[in-house]
């Protein structure tokens, strides 16, 4: 999908762009939320002079297979500086250690000077790049973590810490910003390597913060006049219809799609509000979509590693049996009466990890802690299919 194609999410993308003025940032958010489809129309339409490299780590097992990515789409790209030296320094240096060979990224040679290649490639970047470049690093703590299942924590921690020392260097010249997306969280990643591998940097502790959620009501509209109306499909009442859509989905584009292609397919020419609510009882019951699954499964897979994933499940267990929020001391209550709980400490890190990862949302307007699911689709799911 392109940007042209890409509906809505234009006060996320002003928002990104505005943190990008004046440092990185790290763009956190679901699988299938959209976030990639941000970057795609970040790419295509830029604000002002940016040179924006879009680059897919999810199958990297290697730094250096960063460093070619990266290389790759500025080499594919071909931009030339003023001075006509556009990554002359990385071509040499890679010409050198490949020795002319195809495919020679993958050669031990190049593999073990991913480091010098990385600072090279970057500060060719930087220092001769006529505009500002944007490196936008699609699944990024994934990267990391494959690095560290494949080729060990030590890797894994020098490379982050080599991100962060390339990042710094340039950075506050206003030459290179990075943004590094992903729908695993890097919290949970630099969690592991801490608590295990006795990893003590920070190396995203400087950039901004964007988590991604639903679109909003008036993208929510958009999506339905483009699924709907412009395929001759009536809503009975519009305003309704679009108001349920966007309660019942909490505004999540792959979501308000699915129920819009349901309606497509079944041939009909009008659909009321009250519809929605009966194809998303059948979703929630079906196995075709991956979305629900991938969140309960990164549970198993990641928050296991912290030793947290049986509180993990307890919690969300337990929330996803009400709409509201709930106190902290009902959740603790209730996980003792599940399983041994040595420390008040633990549940409560817990909770942290699932506030950071995207599960729930949290609430103190009342003065005291409150959580809930953040979404209601994801709420529904874990009711009828976990807990």
């Amino acid at each position: 999908m392109t940007g042209e194609a890409i509906i809505g999410r234009e006060e996320e993308i002003a928002d990104l762009w505005f943190k990008l003025k004046t440092r990185s940032v790290v763009l956190s958010a679901e699988r299938r939320v959209g976030k990639t489809s941000i970057l795609r129309k970040m790419l295509e339409h830029p604000q002002a002079n940016w040179t924006r490299l879009l680059v897919y780590v999810e199958s990297a097992r290697h730094p250096i297979e960063c460093v070619e990515a990266i290389y790759g789409e500025a080499d594919r790209l071909d931009i030339r500086s003023s001075k006509a030296v556009w990554l002359s320094n990385i071509k040499a240096a890679y010409s050198k250690l490949a020795e002319g060979q195809l495919a020679g990224w993958k050669l031990p040679q190049v593999s073990s000077n991913w480091k010098a290649m990385l600072k090279t490639l970057i500060a060719d970047l930087a220092e001769h790049g006529a505009d500002p470049v944007l490196i936008m690093i699609d699944e990024f703590p994934l990267l990391v973590s494959n690095v560290a299942d494949n080729h060990g924590p030590n890797l894994a921690m020098e490379f982050l810490d080599t991100m962060r020392e390339v990042r710094q260097t340039y950075e506050a010249t206003g030459k290179i910003r990075f943004l590094f997306s992903g729908s695993i969280g890097l919290h949970l990643v630099l969690q592991h390597l801490k608590a295990s591998h006795g990893y003590k940097g920070s190396p995203t502790n400087d950039m901004a913060l964007k988590v991604l959620g639903g679109m909003s009501r008036e993208d929510t509209e958009l999506m339905c006049q483009r699924y709907l109306d412009e395929e001759n499909i009536l809503r009975f009442p519009p305003a309704a219809f679009s108001d349920r859509m966007y309660q019942c989905t909490d505004g999540l584009p792959l979501y308000i799609q699915y129920v819009c292609d349901r309606f497509q397919s079944s041939g009909k020419v009008g659909v009321t509000p009250d519809e929605i609510d009966a194809v998303l009882r059948d979703m929630l019951d079906s196995r075709e979509l991956e979305w629900f699954r991938n969140a309960a499964q990164r549970i198993d897979t990641y928050y296991a590693r912290l030793g947290a994933s049986e509180r993990a499940f307890a919690i969300l267990a337990y929330l996803s049996s009400s709409a509201d929020f709930v106190s902290e001391q009902p959740i603790l209550d209730h996980l003792r009466s599940q399983m041994v709980i040595e420390h008040d400490r633990s549940v409560l890190d817990t909770l942290e990890l699932l506030l950071d990862d995207n599960y729930l949302i949290r609430d103190t307007s009342a003065g005291e802690r409150r959580y809930r699911f953040r979404y209601v689709l994801m709420r529904d799911w874990w009711r009828i299919n976990r807990a």
